[in-house]
């Protein structure tokens, strides 16, 4: 039996889609998965052995000499709360000049540490600036206020992006103009910086691309089209960049897909709503009501199992010290990544009439 979900208004996508990540015991009579997830899928792990020397090594790091990141830029999008405020912090603390955004950066004034979703904590000595990646004129100008501070970009990790509210096909509330927002900053936001940023992404030595997509890439559910359509998106970027040849591409730059599931995050309360009936007034996002009780138990509830964003953080920082990093990864809770895969396998490898009985 798959565990309660609490009721929310047009919130059944969010409230699925928290609970495939759960770390739920596998299904009774699952067939073995016939692919090797760990190959095709392999994990951002935050805990345990690095996979590179770091200093002088020692006899539990292997695969090379790591990254020396003291002194580089990096670009950070949607680091205001969550993961890239995550990312920000350890990249900061790893001696990266560190430049994040915010669509409202005035807005992140608190003397904290990001712990939860509400908090608006600034920047613990790395910077926090102004980007709407909607918009062509903001993209284009965050990009010459950077080449004028600092030249260049050696890491840029695009992780801006939002939630949406209601389903698509059901009901009333359900603008399109709102899935096209939705589209544009999840998916048109990303290709804009990429665009913008790569002539001043170093064409040689240490430089890198990275990009949040998301596990929704492959397991979509109800009410998930609009943000899962974003997602597998962003995923074709990568495979775009993957077979895109042209005569001055840099062959130094590592492109690198992150594919979290769930995390401590604003996503929730930052979510793009279906229509304006479903928006709180004060601030054009999705209604208190409609995403308090799916926090209240993706965050608190018994099965509440997540990545915070110092974990997220961590992931990326030995993603991105990595002298041989793989093309995508999973970035996953550690108690239910096996589950998580064993999801996306049964999408992966079997006929799409068997995929429902992958959640009874």
């Amino acid at each position: 039996m798959a565990p309660q979900v609490p009721q929310g208004r047009k919130r059944w996508h969010l409230l699925l889609l928290s609970l495939i990540l759960a770390p739920a015991a596998c299904i009774a009579g699952d067939p073995p998965c016939p692919l090797d997830m760990n190959s095709v899928l392999p994990s951002a792990e935050y805990s345990g052995p690095l996979k590179c020397q770091l200093g002088g090594g020692s006899s539990q790091e292997s695969g090379g000499k790591c990254e020396n990141l003291a002194g580089k830029v990096a670009v950070v999008t949607g680091a205001s709360t969550g993961l890239g405020y995550g990312i920000a912090a350890r990249l900061h603390a790893a001696g990266m000049k560190v430049i994040g955004t915010s669509r409202n950066p005035e807005l992140y004034t608190g003397n904290c540490v990001y712990t939860k979703p509400g908090d608006r904590c600034k920047p613990g000595g790395w910077q926090l600036w102004q980007l709407d990646q909607t918009s062509d004129e903001s993209v284009n100008k965050f990009i010459q206020q950077v080449k004028d501070a600092y030249g260049h970009i050696d890491l840029l990790y695009l992780n801006a992006g939002r939630g949406y509210g209601s389903n698509t096909f059901r009901g009333s509330c359900n603008d399109i103009s709102q899935q096209q927002l939705l589209m544009d900053t999840n998916f048109w936001g990303p290709v804009r910086m990429i665009i913008a940023a790569l002539p001043i992404i170093p064409k040689t030595g240490y430089a890198r691309i990275m990009l949040t997509a998301s596990t929704a890439t492959w397991v979509s559910i109800q009410g998930n089209l609009p943000y899962a359509a974003s997602k597998a998106s962003v995923a074709a970027i990568g495979e775009e960049w993957l077979y895109e040849y042209y005569g001055d591409r840099a062959g130094n730059i590592k492109f690198i897909q992150i594919h979290p599931g769930s995390m401590l995050t604003d996503l929730a309360r930052k979510s793009i709503p279906g229509c304006k009936a479903q928006s709180d007034p004060s601030t054009g996002a999705l209604d208190k009501k409609d995403w308090e009780k799916w926090e209240q138990w993706q965050f608190t509830g018994p099965k509440a199992v997540y990545i915070t964003p110092a974990q997220g953080g961590e992931a990326i920082y030995r993603v991105a010290i990595d002298p041989n990093p793989k093309k995508r990864y999973l970035l996953n809770n550690e108690r239910s990544i096996g589950f998580i895969k064993k999801r996306i396998c049964t999408h992966l490898s079997a006929p799409m009439e068997q995929w429902p009985k992958a959640y009874d």
